[in-house]
């Protein structure tokens, strides 16, 4: 530590990051909570799991954040959830504190998959992507959306 300013951002090296891709991925920002935090880039927000073990900068804005979310772990991305107030689309909810509204988490226990539906606006999901889930999962949507799918 220099000048008793906290520890240095933390990143993680570029060269042994696996699943990285350049000019899509970003490296997070970690280490973001507490006194000694590190301090997020501007247009992101400290995120912290739970049991304050961990936290990472994430950028909240729309387009982003649907990037992001869906990269983050179950804690961590229901964590950015609420920190956000942003709903993470195509990614795994468990119950409807999982969804900002309108969306509502629409649960396929037989699959054991959930995702957040837009039950009134989302006409893309009603018309395209419905079309790829399960009969159970329709089911479900249909009978928490009172809405058919129409591929």
């Amino acid at each position: 530590e220099e000048g008793g300013e906290g520890p240095p951002p933390v990143h993680m090296p570029v060269e042994k990051e696996t699943n990285w891709v350049r000019g899509v991925d970003k490296l997070p920002t970690i280490n973001c909570y507490g006194v000694n935090g590190t301090k997020c880039p501007k247009g992101e927000k400290c995120v912290v799991k739970y049991d304050g073990t961990y936290s990472q900068c994430v950028d909240c804005s729309k387009h982003e954040f649907g990037k992001e979310c869906q990269k983050l772990d179950d804690y961590m991305r229901y964590a950015a959830v609420h920190t956000c107030k942003r709903t993470c689309e195509d990614a795994k909810c468990y119950n409807h504190a999982w969804c900002m509204k309108p969306y509502k988490c629409v649960v396929d226990t037989a699959n054991n998959w959930g995702q957040c539906v837009d039950c009134r606006k989302s006409a893309k999901f009603w018309k395209y992507s419905c079309a790829t889930k399960s009969a159970t999962f329709l089911e479900a949507a249909h009978k928490k959306c009172h809405k058919q799918c129409h591929p």
